[in-house]
């Protein structure tokens, strides 16, 4: 039987649970979706090589280890030197950035990082602020968090876009 073109609703209710529970099992994905295992297992293969379900993750309580302070950190820069800033905020401090976005607006880049306390914050500003082409940093502490997730699955994708995976 040839496979159909994009990707169909089943194989999205798989991504929903896998995004809902990373450690769900495929047993327990089939059992709720009246599936196969096996057959859960061939998806999942598909949307990885699709692309679609980029990698596995698990979510970490950082003041759990020491590293309860969260910050935005919103940063202008020369002109044309964002994508080289950003690359260089991951390099110089992996260990505390979470997220680095090249953004549109009156900044050029947002980097989401953890600290242990005060101290470490300003040490990172330094060494931020020492990046060749960095204007200016605009810092946020994070004083509650709402919601949190690494990734969804919207409700709503187009056709078009759900065949266009099928030629990926």
């Amino acid at each position: 039987m040839p496979r159909r073109k994009g990707i169909t609703n089943r194989e999205l209710n798989i991504l929903k649970k896998l995004v809902e529970d990373g450690r769900v099992t495929y047993t327990q994905i089939a059992r709720e979706l009246g599936m196969s295992p096996a057959g859960v297992m061939k998806k999942v293969r598909k949307l990885e090589e699709l692309g679609i379900i980029k990698g596995y993750t698990a979510l970490v309580d950082h003041a759990k280890l020491g590293k309860g302070y969260k910050y935005i950190i919103l940063m202008r820069t020369e002109p044309g030197k964002h994508a080289e800033v950003a690359k260089k905020v991951v390099e110089i401090a992996p260990q505390n950035v979470l997220e680095v976005h090249e953004i549109t607006g009156p900044y050029d880049i947002v980097v989401k990082l953890i600290a242990g306390d005060q101290h470490e914050l300003n040490e990172l500003l330094k060494k931020i602020l020492s990046i060749p082409g960095v204007r200016e940093t605009n810092t946020s502490l994070v004083l509650e968090t709402v919601r949190e997730q690494a990734s969804i699955v919207p409700d709503e994708i187009p056709p078009e876009v759900l065949r266009s995976l099928a030629k990926a």
